[in-house]
């Protein structure tokens, strides 16, 4: 998978479990989806996904829809990443 990193200004190939390790060290990841998503209660619609740390193995996410945050968030440990954290369906991936 491609992925622009935005703060070196260049593009690199990734994997989902290099990702994981760039969040590790300090480093958010940016999904840009292919369309809108909504969650199975119909509660939350978003097309961007925001990954970060807290520490090296508690993960949050944030959202936006169209250019605008949302408030909303959800927490992940490193186990809930295989089910949640899919790169390899986004359209565009930042690193920053």
């Amino acid at each position: 998978m491609k992925a622009y990193d935005t703060i070196k200004k260049e593009e690199l190939e990734v994997t989902t479990a290099g990702l994981i390790e760039l969040m590790q060290n300090n480093r958010q990841v940016d999904l840009v989806l292919h369309g809108p998503k909504t969650d199975e209660d119909g509660y939350l619609t978003w097309d961007t996904e925001y990954w970060s740390t807290v520490d090296n193995k508690r993960f949050i996410r944030t959202y936006s829809l169209d250019g605008r945050t949302l408030r909303d968030s959800t927490a992940h440990n490193i186990y809930d990443l295989e089910n949640e954290f899919h790169p390899e369906e986004a359209k565009e991936i930042r690193i920053s």
